[in-house]
């Protein structure tokens, strides 16, 4: 019905946005989320946010035991844009209105999942 994967990975200090590179190290390490879809026979119950969850919930454990400053993850479709925006995802590139390429800081991971 849905899947996910996630991988670390690290941002370019000089690339990053000031929210993420700020007091971080150079490369900045982040975790992907790679991979995220849900079966359309069961889109829009709820199967995709609590995926998300689950995965901002793991990304918050592994914070503590290896550094991860963001969640990082690229929307396929301006409307997967839209719905992780909703989630509190910000564009990597603010001058970019229309970038797919999003993050999540960790320290913000709490509030989104009360959001939830």
């Amino acid at each position: 019905m849905a899947y996910a994967s996630i991988a670390m990975t690290a941002l370019v200090r000089t690339d990053a946005p000031e929210a993420v590179s700020r007091h971080a190290p150079d490369p900045i390490p982040a975790l992907l989320i790679a991979r995220l879809a849900v079966d359309q026979t069961v889109g829009g119950l709820g199967v995709g946010t609590a995926l998300v969850g689950h995965i901002l919930s793991t990304a918050a454990e592994l914070n503590t035991k290896a550094a991860c400053r963001a969640v990082i993850v690229n929307a396929l479709t301006p409307e997967a844009r839209s719905w992780r925006l909703r989630l509190g995802f910000a564009p990597l590139d603010a001058s970019d209105d229309a970038g797919l390429d999003l993050y999540l800081l960790t320290s913000d991971i709490e509030a989104t999942l009360t959001s939830l």
